[in-house]
């Protein structure tokens, strides 16, 4: 009889492991506003070039994040602005406009990745490589309390069990075909880095709304959509 109970526990404890790892909220995650989750690249992905970016930190759960930072990765050889003003949503409680981002490199040259605090590079996730440049920003620290956050990922939260720390952007993108954006950095104790999730980032196609209604598949051959088979 006690062997059973014994097993029932167990049993019961990775049950409950498992829908707590099911419903755990990433350390950093993006979400645009508007946007559609496209489930082939595992991104938001909008089709405008001006937006309202999120950069969501689970500070409830890990602390505060350091030295946040956003890269924008695009074709090489295009030219380009992208252009990123602080705000606040009205989606949920939001009440603190993140300080101005400090864009820390122009142009990362052809086929370079990110760099992240630990020496490694950002994972290239079939984004970054051959054919790719990228702009990268400092956000600063993540260790707010003030915005109720969930999970971002295949549609817009139901639930928001945790509070955090959320930094929107306006973003005004000129000249490129598309964008995609990153977010990472660390936490003080951790012997890694860490990033949104790859299943958590966004991406940008820019272009008239005509091409929006061609739908995500005429991308697939692009940068942005490569993200699924790597």
């Amino acid at each position: 009889m006690r062997i059973r109970k014994v097993w029932i526990g167990l049993a019961l404890g990775l049950v409950a492991a498992m829908a707590s790892a099911a419903h755990a909220i990433p350390a950093l995650q993006l979400y645009i506003e508007g946007a559609t989750y496209d489930t082939d690249s595992e991104s938001w992905v909008v089709g405008t070039n001006s937006f309202r970016l999120w950069v969501v930190g689970n500070t409830s759960q890990f602390g505060t994040i350091q030295d946040v930072k956003l890269s924008a990765a695009f074709q090489t050889g295009e030219v380009g602005t992208i252009s990123l003003s602080p705000t606040t949503t009205s989606l949920l409680t939001d009440p603190s406009a993140p300080v101005a981002p400090v864009l820390n490199l122009g142009v990362g040259a052809d086929g370079t990745l990110p760099l992240m605090s630990d020496g490694n590079s950002l994972p290239a996730h079939g984004i970054y490589g051959v054919g790719t440049s990228f702009r990268q920003w400092d956000l600063g620290d993540f260790s707010l309390l003030d915005s109720p956050i969930g999970d971002f990922i295949n549609s817009y939260p139901s639930s928001f069990p945790r509070n955090g720390q959320i930094n929107v952007y306006n973003v005004t993108i000129t000249g490129y075909t598309i964008v995609h954006f990153d977010a990472y950095n660390h936490i003080e104790g951790f012997n890694h880095a860490l990033k949104a999730p790859f299943s958590h980032d966004a991406g940008v196609v820019p272009e008239p709304g005509s091409l929006i209604l061609v739908g995500a598949g005429l991308l697939g051959s692009t940068l942005l959509w490569r993200k699924r088979r790597s």
